[in-house]
């Protein structure tokens, strides 16, 4: 069953905007609503316990935090507290994060960082279930026997992690739907290969949307923000080699962000390339793009505006009878 979600940028500024989302997007009839984690930006398992209380059917996601900053006794805690105060509607999406984020910025040590995230998979579902981890035991219980936990992954190795240990995977907000069938894939083969039901891990993505009349308005930022988010190692290629697009245009990307920088690099992405990373035009063709990721295998699509763009993006793309 295809699911339709909104999800939160950062900038939240006081508790009736975020209440004001939280009603908006119950009203419209999303399936779901999340909140993503920037460091140093608003804190999001306290932005999901606000929302917990103010909307009572929408689930509730985070995508994504991760175990170097939140060690499984602290993850399974904040998921067994939000999980109750929402009465069964968490979503708890992990990644792992960046080295340049964990060990740059916050000093903290980032070794095996698949194995860290596997391992705190399978320790946070201990913990919820009752389980002692580590000399840990929780002294509450989710109001569900089992909290759904979404990986976030882009490449082979991560995308096989989440189909052979989590409840669903959460794909790269820029990821272009030819990029999408071939991770859906991978999912699938490693769930079966791990002796699960594949078609039992939920596929969710985000996808950047830009609302506009005026498309060729918002090119040259597009291409700008796209420039420097391709030209990330493994990340670009991957997405560009899975996408059917020129695997070698990040390393030309990075060679050109340091030598000549971001204005210069932009030239190098084309509209084609824009337009099949973002959801980007009027409201009908939105709509025809969201219906590709369907057809790709996406189950959960969960649109991601600007926080300015919130409103008018959710009440445009809002589940057919709302």
């Amino acid at each position: 069953m295809s699911q339709l979600g909104m999800v939160l940028h950062h900038g939240i500024e006081d508790g009736a905007q975020l209440r004001g989302y939280g009603e908006l997007t119950e009203r419209l009839g999303y399936d779901s609503l999340w909140v993503t984690e920037r460091y140093f930006h608003e804190e999001t398992a306290a932005l999901l316990g606000f929302l917990a209380a103010g909307t009572e059917r929408t689930d509730l996601g985070v995508g994504v935090v991760n175990p170097y900053t939140r060690p499984p006794a602290l993850l399974a805690m904040a998921a067994a507290t939000l999980d109750r105060l929402s009465g069964g509607r968490l979503i708890l999406g992990l990644g792992r994060s960046e080295r340049e984020v964990i060990e740059g910025a916050l000093g903290i040590p980032y070794g095996r960082p698949r194995e860290r995230l596997r391992e705190a998979v399978e320790a946070v579902r201990a913990l919820l279930s009752g389980e002692t981890v580590e000399g840990v035991r929780l002294a509450l219980r989710p109001s569900r026997e089992r909290v759904p936990i979404y990986v976030a992954a882009i490449g082979p190795r991560a995308l096989r992690l989440a189909g052979a240990v989590a409840d669903g995977v959460v794909l790269n907000a820029y990821a272009p739907a030819a990029y999408v069938r071939r991770a859906v894939a991978e999912v699938r083969a490693a769930a079966s290969d791990a002796g699960r039901d594949p078609d039992a891990v939920r596929i969710a993505c985000m996808l950047v949307v830009r609302l506009t009349d005026r498309p060729d308005d918002l090119l040259p930022q597009l291409r700008e923000r796209l420039a420097s988010l391709l030209a990330e190692p493994h990340t670009g290629e991957v997405l560009l080699e899975w996408g059917g697009f020129d695997a070698s245009l990040p390393a030309r990307l990075r060679e050109t962000l340091a030598s000549a920088g971001p204005s210069e690099a932009a030239r190098l992405v084309d509209d084609a390339l824009v337009e099949a990373l973002v959801l980007l035009g009027p409201a009908e063709r939105c709509r025809e793009r969201i219906e590709e990721y369907h057809a790709a295998g996406v189950e959960e699509v969960l649109l991601l505006p600007r926080l300015p763009d919130f409103e008018r993006v959710a009440r445009a793309l809002a589940p057919s009878g709302a």
